[in-house]
């Protein structure tokens, strides 16, 4: 039975690209399943303006903006379906949008470090999991610890489940089969509530 998505209107990638293996890169290779499309940014400028400046207000405000967004829904669906590479890259420009050192773009940066150590475990690369899996640590904080609108509407213990997994992969654990998509996380993030 399949799980059930987010933004179930937005068709699923037709491969998770992995660096080294013999798929095209998304974006650079004109067969890439991203090559030439353009993308809005995820949140405009005049979003950003109508959201509350103090913190913990903003934060509730911007998370509840993100559930209403089907950029923002359908990277959860690509996190989760082991698209991480895809995953990375809708993050990415959140990231962007959200101004890169916003305390809430520096929690995205998080999630984009948690894509990144699944993508090293596709690609074989212990060093690059742990490297990346203390990132994404040192940017999310503990989860569970944060205020309902810390995590970005993402429910905490979902982020603790698949940080706590990637932190226990071994060598012994590494899937680097090159089949078009292979989801290495057992974990899901979910949205709170």
């Amino acid at each position: 039975m399949a799980e059930s998505r987010y933004a179930p209107a937005i068709p699923l990638p037709p491969y998770s690209y992995v660096p080294g293996h013999e798929l095209p890169h998304p974006v650079n290779d004109p067969a890439g399943h991203l090559y030439g499309v353009q993308h809005e940014p995820p949140i405009t400028p005049a979003e950003l303006a109508l959201l509350p400046s103090e913190s913990d207000s903003r934060r509730r405000a911007l998370a509840a903006t993100l559930a209403a967004n089907s950029r923002w829904l359908y990277s959860l669906d690509l996190f989760n379906a082991g698209f991480y590479w895809e995953a990375h890259e809708v993050w990415e420009s959140f990231w962007n949008a959200l101004g890169r050192t916003t305390p809430e773009a520096l929690f995205i940066q998080g999630l984009i470090h948690l894509a990144a150590a699944a993508v090293k475990i596709r690609e074989g690369k212990p060093e690059g999991v742990r490297r990346h899996t203390q990132r994404a640590r040192d940017l999310l904080g503990d989860p569970a610890a944060t205020t309902p609108g810390g995590t970005l509407g993402l429910a905490p213990d979902s982020l603790s489940a698949v940080i706590k997994e990637l932190e226990k992969y071994t060598p012994e654990c590494w899937h680097t089969s090159k089949t078009p998509t292979v989801r290495v996380l057992a974990g899901n993030l979910r949205l709170a509530g």
